[in-house]
This record gives structure tokens, sequence and C-alpha cells, in this order.
């Protein structure tokens, strides 16, 4: 399981309820190489992927081949990369 540390910002959703939930976490360098090295892992041994915060556990056995989406934003310059990891049917 990953733990998210870090300070948690906003939310939308419930994990526990029907529709879609989304959280925002603010992290340092060092928490994000650690998460990213949990995570890599958790995929790495196959079977189900968990992420966790202190209120709230999710997870799924990741569907094949993993979707990896990058933007940039350069008004911005923001880099986004975002892992998707779709549940198995």
């Amino acid at each position: 399981m990953v733990r998210i540390p870090g300070k948690l910002g906003k939310s939308s959703g419930s994990p526990a309820g029907p529709g879609e939930f989304e959280q925002e976490s603010y992290l340092t360098g060092s928490e994000v190489a650690t998460l990213l090295r949990e995570l890599a892992g958790e995929i790495e041994k196959g079977g189900r992927v968990e992420a966790a915060t202190s209120g709230w556990s999710l997870g799924v056995n990741p569907m094949q081949p993993i979707k990896i989406e990058v933007q940039y934003k350069p008004g911005k310059r923001e880099l986004e990369i975002q892992v998707k990891l779709k549940e198995t049917p």
C-alpha cells in the first residue's frame, strides 16, 4: 500500500461514495520521490495497487497496459504527469 504523506488540499466527492473522488496533496520533493518508488514497487509486484491517507484507502487490480498522460502548459510553465491505473475487468 502506498501511503500519501504531506498536507491534504482540496477534495471533492467521497472515497466511499458512488461518484468520483478527488484529493489534492502537497508534498516535498523527497516525499514525492518516496511515493513514486513505493508506487513502482506495487506495480512491479503485480496484483492490487492501493493508495491511502489517514482518512481513506482505495485500490485497483490494474489492467495492462498502464496509461500515462503528459501535459505541458507553457504559459504556466507546468508539467503534469498522470498515471492511470484502470481496474482489470
